[in-house]
């Protein structure tokens, strides 16, 4: 449990595109606003990054309070506070007109305790994925058949730089986990396509790596284009090493584009999903 409060909290934790410290005490913003969905806000009051989370004060840690205003140039709403049991944390703010296309600019401003935090974003383009294969998995120089990982190849014909966080999960797991590499972009990437290898290794009670995609299980993938504050963000906390939480050495500092000293993000998405059957 201590785990999953402790990347929650991470995924909700910080981004005035310039650099803040961590510390406690500090706003944090989840935000996005994907392609066709309504805007998503979650709103903490950070915590330290060290040592055992009480329930308690993680509950108390949930913001609730603010004036949430989102903008897209031509209307503007104030975001109502919803209720979401399955994750934490459990309140948020959404949006119930506006919703994401690609195009707009999306200004985002949070009013809480006399003082005002502001961002801007905008949704970038779904990832174009070309064609998915399965290798054998090599660890340690030995080839493992029953196991794979996924070769996505991902089309770059405009050679835009690109940005993107993946997630994945067996069939068989209530919810998505980081996946192998998290985040990956393509700014030194000169070529028209480019292929992206995915894996989904746990390590298990003995401390040995266990590779999750098995011959014959069903596996979905989540490919989330991001925005570069967002992709700098994850960066800051050293990317996907953010799966390994127990021991892990953050950054002191991470990048935000939030503005005002508040930690966390403002981001557009856009995902592309899939779902298969690993072959053997």
């Amino acid at each position: 449990m201590k785990k999953i409060i402790f990347l929650s909290f991470l995924l909700c934790s910080c981004l005035n595109t310039e650099t803040d410290i961590l510390s406690s005490d500090k706003l944090t913003v989840e935000g996005q606003i994907e392609e066709g969905k309504f805007a998503r806000i979650s709103l903490t009051n950070s915590l330290q990054f060290k040592g055992i989370i009480d329930s308690v004060e993680v509950a108390k840690s949930i913001e609730s309070k603010a004036k949430v205003v989102l903008s897209n140039g031509e209307v503007s709403e104030i975001l109502t506070l919803k209720k979401d049991e399955s994750r934490f944390p459990f309140l948020y703010y959404r949006s119930n007109l506006i919703k994401g296309e690609i195009g707009k600019t999306y200004d985002l401003s949070i009013q809480i305790r006399g003082k005002e935090f502001v961002s801007k974003t905008s949704v970038p383009k779904k990832a174009a994925v070309l064609n998915v294969e399965f290798l054998d998995w090599k660890e340690d120089g030995i080839v493992y058949p029953d196991f794979k990982d996924i070769k996505l190849t991902i089309n770059n014909s405009n050679l835009e730089q690109k940005y993107f966080k993946i997630f994945i999960k067996n069939e068989k797991e209530e919810k998505f986990e980081l996946a192998i590499p998290f985040i990956f972009s393509t700014e030194n990437i000169a070529t028209e396509t480019f292929p992206l290898i995915v894996s989904y290794i746990k390590t298990d009670k003995e401390g040995e790596n266990e590779n999750k995609i098995r011959i014959n299980d069903v596996i979905e993938i989540q490919l989330i284009s991001i925005t570069k504050d967002q992709f700098y963000f994850w960066k800051s906390v050293e990317g996907d090493q953010t799966s390994i939480l127990e021991n892990a050495s953050y950054a002191n500092e991470v990048v935000t584009n939030i503005s005002n000293g508040a930690f966390g993000y403002w981001s557009g998405e856009n995902i592309s999903s899939f779902k298969f059957k690993v072959p053997e």
